[in-house]
């Protein structure tokens, strides 16, 4: 049994549970969740260790020997300025203070680089870290960088407890600590984000788009090899647009889109054009389980498709006055809502498009 009171910022580095755990890989999520409740005198040292392995997941970037050997000649050259000449011994230092000045700075440059060595070593033998980071890429904030080379999901967790499921062959950048003022991330690949909320806007790059939530759940797809990128919302609203807005002279208006729950963005690499429409299997928004069935007897289309609309978030356009003398007939359950609507459409000889986020219905013949 871990005496966990006693744990240290190096302790928690060394446990291999709780490395597991802030990678995103780890089983005892709630165990990990509710440990500073338990122990809530941890709380620094859980942090300061939790932040570590983050910047410790840094991309490779191997150091030849010419870089190593530059990067100590300069640290050496300038704390040379902090020696005083051997020939400028001050008279009466009999007591030898000089030399105990020198001495104790040969002791710090050996023990600065002790650290540094040993910290390096420890990293690059500790197989779950797997990437390697530089203690002076940790203190200027550079973006970790994590990467799924698996075939699996790979659970990230932000330092503001927002969660991304990376896809496999995919890539994120993040700052291990945000700001204050703002939460960016740069995704490569695919990513399905839970977002917490905060008054701080959350941004994902990729590529061309931007996308900006302050607490929702969406999707974002970004492979190099495709030809378009695409935001699917899961709930919420979300804005995405392009990284640089074409603006109209005189107006603040940017070129972008508003997304809603089942809606979703398609930005096209080749010419920049970004389109909405809905996601490929849009879900129930109420609280409202998928397997309790829309029953209907004798009831008007139009108010099946209004509940419909309710139901699932989705702008559901036709005209009231075409379809009042529709009366439907039917039980609707485990059918995806596409199929609801060929269900409907073809009982009330109609059809329906996609259009800009919307669904729209029209008699046949009578567009």
């Amino acid at each position: 049994m871990k005496n966990y009171e006693t744990y240290t910022v190096e302790d928690f580095i060394q446990d291999d549970d709780f490395q597991d755990w802030v990678r995103g890989r780890g089983k005892r999520d709630g165990f990990w969740r509710s440990f500073l409740k338990n122990y809530p005198e941890k709380q620094d040292a859980f942090r300061q260790a939790e932040q570590f392995i983050r910047a410790a997941s840094v991309a490779p970037e191997r150091l030849t020997e010419a870089e190593i050997r530059k990067e100590t000649e300069g640290f050496i050259e300038k704390a040379g300025a902090y020696i005083p000449d051997r020939h400028a011994v001050p008279e009466g230092d009999q007591d030898g203070k000089w030399t105990g000045n020198v001495v104790r700075w040969v002791l710090a440059v050996a023990a600065v680089f002790g650290i540094v060595m040993g910290f390096g070593w420890y990293l690059l033998d500790k197989k779950p870290l797997q990437r390697v980071a530089r203690l002076s890429d940790i203190a200027t904030g550079q973006l970790v960088e994590t990467s799924n080379d698996t075939q699996q999901l790979l659970r990230v967790v932000l330092s503001d407890s927002s969660e991304v499921l990376l896809s496999p062959q995919s890539r994120l950048r993040y700052p291990s600590q945000f700001p204050g003022n703002s939460r960016v991330v740069y995704l490569q690949g695919e990513g399905s984000f839970s977002v917490r909320r905060q008054r701080q806007p959350f941004m994902v790059y990729t590529g061309e788009m931007i996308t900006q939530v302050l607490g929702t759940r969406f999707v974002v797809k970004a492979f190099d090899r495709d030809q378009n990128m695409t935001v699917q919302v899961l709930s919420g609203k979300v804005s995405v647009y392009k990284k640089k807005p074409e603006r109209v002279p005189d107006s603040k208006e940017v070129n972008g889109l508003i997304l809603n729950a089942n809606q979703a963005a398609i930005f096209e690499k080749s010419d920049g054009n970004l389109t909405k429409t809905l996601v490929a299997k849009p879900l129930l928004i109420e609280k409202r389980s998928q397997e309790i069935p829309f029953v209907y007897d004798e009831v008007p289309l139009p108010v099946i498709l209004r509940e419909l609309e309710k139901s699932y978030g989705i702008p559901i356009q036709f005209d009231e006055q075409t379809f009042e003398t529709s009366k439907i007939t039917a039980i609707l359950s485990s059918e995806s809502l596409y199929e609801k609507l060929d269900l409907l459409c073809k009982a009330s000889s109609a059809s329906y498009e996609i259009t800009d986020g919307q669904i729209v219905i029209s008699r046949k013949g009578y567009r």
